[in-house]
C-alpha cells in the first residue's frame, strides 16, 4: 500500500495542507511546533480512525475552529485505488467515508490502510506498565484481525456494565443483583476468552518475527524473548478459548466476594501482560538504554513483517522523530531496512538535510519542509 496524496484541514496548526507523496521515502522536516507530527497524525486518523498520540479528537481541532477534516488517496500493492476521509465536528460522531462504504464505524477501516508507527513515546512498550504492552497487542491485532476488534469492543462494554453494577451496589450498601452479575460475567468470559486466545496465538506467531528482527538490528549475540502472561495463568500454559474460559470461571468463583467488596472486576484479559526478556531477565529491569532501543525497533520491525504477511499488503511506515533517539549505527541499520523493504515511509525530523546526507547514493525521496501548504 502507498499513499498518493493527503489533504489536511484545521488539524492542530494546519489550516489547509495538501501533499503529493513519494511511493518510497518521504522526509518531513522543520522546527519543533511547525506541524510535522500532525501530518503523521492525519495518516493515522485515516488508517486507525484516531491519532497515535494520546488525547481526544477535540484536542486535535485547530484553535478557533469547530472541526477537522483529513483525507487521502492510496493504492494497494496490486494497484487498486483506495480513498478514505474522516471529518470530526466537536461533540459529534466522526463521519468516515471510504472506498468500501459511507458513514462507517471506526472499526470498519482498521487494517484497510495498514500502518506501523514508531515514536519516542512508544519506548514504554519495553519498560513501561502492562497497560503499555497490552496497548501494543491491541493496536496490532486490531489491524490484523477483525474478530479481535469485535471481541475487544464487546469486552469493554461489558466491563463497564459489570463495574457499574458493583459500584452501584456498594454505593447503596447492598449486594448486587447476583443473577445479573452472573449474566454479565458469562458474557465477559465469552468475549474475554476469545480475546485472550487470540493474544496467545498471536504471540506464538509473532515470536519468530521478533527474534529475526532483533538478530538483524544488532550485531551482538544476545538472546531475547517475548512471552504472553495471562492474568489467570498461575504458571499454566493457556492457549485455547476453552482454557481461558475455564480459568476465568474459577477466578470468578474465588474472587466474587472480593469483587463485591472492592466494587471492581479483578480478573480478565484487561489485566494481562507481555514479558519481554533479554538474557533470561525482564528487559524493563535489566536492559541497558541501548538494548531498550534495539528491542523497540525490533518489535516495530517485527510488527511490519507480521502485518504484511497477515494482511498480504505492505504497511506504510510512520517514523516520528526517532533518529534523534538513535546513534549513527542504529540509524544506518534502520534506514537500510526501510529502503530494502520497499515500504512507503514517512519520517519527521528537525534535520532534514542531515538525514538526506545519510541516505545511500541515488535514493529517491520527497522532502517536505515547514511551513506546509
Amino acid at each position: 500500500m502507498y499513499i498518493r496524496s493527503i489533504i489536511i484541514e484545521h488539524l492542530r496548526n494546519h489550516e489547509h495542507s495538501s501533499l503529493t507523496c513519494s511511493p518510497g521515502l518521504n522526509i518531513i522536516s522543520g522546527l519543533n511546533g511547525t506541524g510535522k507530527t500532525t501530518i503523521l497524525e492525519a495518516i493515522s486518523i485515516c488508517g486507525l480512525s484516531k491519532s497515535f498520540l494520546p488525547g481526544t479528537d477535540a484536542d486535535l481541532i485547530q484553535k478557533g475552529k469547530d472541526s477537522y477534516t483529513v483525507s487521502l488517496v492510496a493504492s494497494s500493492d496490486l494497484g487498486v485505488p483506495y480513498k478514505v476521509g474522516v471529518r470530526y465536528v466537536e461533540g459529534q460522531r466522526k463521519l468516515i467515508n471510504s472506498s468500501i462504504g459511507d458513514r462507517m464505524n471506526p472499526k470498519d477501516i482498521l487494517g484497510e490502510l495498514p500502518l506501523i508507527v514508531l515514536s519516542p513515546d512508544f519506548k514504554e512498550i519495553t519498560f513501561g506498565s502492562p497497560d503499555d504492552r497490552r496497548r501494543f497487542m491491541d493496536a496490532l491485532l486490531s489491524q490484523a484481525k477483525h474478530v479481535y476488534v469485535d471481541a475487544a469492543i464487546t469486552l469493554r462494554r461489558i466491563l463497564k456494565q459489570r463495574n457499574a453494577l458493583l459500584q452501584k451496589a456498594r454505593m447503596h450498601g447492598m449486594r448486587p443483583d447476583e443473577d445479573l452479575l452472573d449474566v454479565l460475567t458469562a458474557s465477559m468470559i465469552e468475549a474475554g476468552s476469545t480475546l485472550a486466545s487470540l493474544r496467545s496465538q498471536f504471540i506464538r506467531d509473532f515470536t519468530p518475527y521478533f527474534l529475526q528482527a532483533y538478530e538483524t538490528m544488532t550485531t551482538k549475540n544476545e538472546s531475547v524473548g517475548i512471552t504472553y502472561v495471562p492474568d489467570t495463568a498461575q504458571g499454566q500454559f493457556l492457549s485455547t478459548k476453552e482454557d481461558f474460559s475455564e480459568t476465568y470461571m474459577l477466578a470468578y468463583r474465588s474472587l466474587k466476594e472480593e469483587e463485591i467488596r472492592r466494587a471492581s472486576t479483578l480478573f480478565g484479559p484487561q489485566k494481562d501482560d507481555l514479558e519481554i526478556s533479554i538474557h533470561g531477565g525482564r528487559a524493563r529491569e535489566t536492559a541497558s538504554q541501548g538494548q531498550h532501543k534495539s528491542l523497540l525497533i525490533s518489535i516495530k520491525w517485527a510488527e511490519f513483517t507480521y502485518l504484511r504477511d497477515v494482511r498480504n499488503e505492505t504497511p506504510v511506515l510512520l517514523f516520528d522523530d526517532i533518529f534523534s533517539e538513535l546513534d549513527g549505527e542504529r540509524t544506518a541499520k534502520v534506514l537500510q531496512q526501510v529502503l530494502d523493504s520497499g515500504a512507503q515511509t514517512f519520517i519527521t525530523t528537525t534535520e532534514g538535510e542531515k538525514l538526506i546526507g545519510a541516505l545511500p547514493e541515488n535514493t529517491e525521496y520527497e522532502l517536505f519542509t515547514a511551513p506546509f501548504e
